[in-house]
């Protein structure tokens, strides 16, 4: 399968939490918890299309401002999801600059906020308006979904994190379309931005009879149905998974919920903060081992895992955390029940 999605960390595994999404073929990204943004160019922010928080510490979240300046220009809205009281967190940041000359900008910021019983709330800050909040209205996330759209979907599982929550999340390809090379040069067939029409046909279920335009190597043009075509040049299968995850304490509850949410992710991003030896500060301060992290990635079933948001006290020692991790994953190590 090719990929569908491409993630980096923006900054080193000390760094602040980011996971940086890039989707393939459509110019646009998504944004996984919003700590320091400057390794990320202007045209990397612009591309971003959502931004998905964890929760509100000062680390997962102090990159917005960097955000909101490369943003004020853009009519598209910023969307913004996280967990409940999120909303007024952005509305009081917000409100701690002077909006005077921006009457003219605009830049919307949507701001939902994931709900237990599936019932959230969504707030709008538009910069005509200085970025006064308006009223809040309903957001319907049934069994945690989140943003839909018609290539992916990404869902929220909350996960406690002390006395906060701090919320999980998982992208899905919806259906990942696989198209032939050698098909498309057996018929002479041009490759292009058809290709990405006819995708969404598919995804969408449009019916067999969906005339398509197609050109040709040799020149012109022909159309064909839906389902001829795609028998002709593709095939369709279960799309590419990323599983996020991060200050989760250490709790079989949480382990429980993880391995459900990361089920079978072709990636699983997941904090490895202490060390195993140093279970009892994992305890303490409600984050997850390197071992944990691993052995989780094996039990969801995860295809690659990559660790990060290491404690400071391992400086220079990345690489025992990630080979820690490693081991649980591959099964030769078994950290703490």
């Amino acid at each position: 399968m090719r990929s569908s999605f491409f993630a980096r960390l923006v900054n080193d595994p000390f760094g602040d939490p980011a996971l940086y999404v890039r989707v393939a073929h459509r110019r646009e990204a998504l944004l996984f918890d919003c700590g320091d943004l400057h390794p990320l160019a202007a045209r990397d922010l612009l591309k971003i299309q959502a931004v998905f928080l964890s929760h509100a510490h000062i680390d997962h979240l102090c990159g917005f401002d960097q955000l909101l300046r490369t943003f004020l220009y853009r009519e598209q809205p910023l969307l913004i999801y996280g967990p409940p009281g999120i909303g007024a967190r952005i509305g009081h940041r917000l409100a701690a600059y002077t909006w005077n000359l921006i009457r003219g900008y605009p830049l919307s910021i949507e701001v939902r906020e994931w709900a237990a019983g599936g019932q959230g709330q969504t707030l709008r800050f538009r910069a005509a308006e200085g970025f006064a909040p308006r009223a809040p209205r309903p957001f319907a996330c049934p069994a945690g979904l989140l943003h839909d759209t018609p290539h992916y979907q990404v869902r929220a599982q909350a996960l406690e994190h002390g006395d906060i929550l701090s919320l999980a999340f998982a992208l899905e390809e919806k259906t990942h379309v696989a198209i032939h090379p050698d098909a498309l040069e057996k018929f002479g067939y041009s490759p292009g931005p058809w290709l990405s029409r006819f995708k969404d046909l598919l995804r969408a279920g449009a019916p067999g009879t969906t005339l398509v335009e197609v050109p040709r190597d040799a020149g012109g043009r022909v159309h064909r149905p839906l389902a001829a075509l795609a028998g002709d040049i593709a095939h369709c299968e279960a799309g590419m998974k990323i599983a996020y995850v991060t200050d989760a304490s250490p709790s079989r509850e949480n382990a429980e919920k993880i391995t459900a949410l990361a089920e079978n992710a072709h990636l699983l991003a997941i904090e490895a903060v202490f060390a195993e030896r140093d279970r009892h500060l994992a305890v303490e301060r409600n984050h997850l081992t390197a071992g944990l992290a691993g052995r989780l990635a094996r039990q969801a079933g995860a295809k690659k895992l990559l660790v990060f948001h290491h404690s400071p006290r391992y400086q220079g020692e990345a690489a025992r955390l990630r080979e820690e991790a490693q081991a649980a994953y591959a099964g030769t190590f078994s950290p703490l029940a």
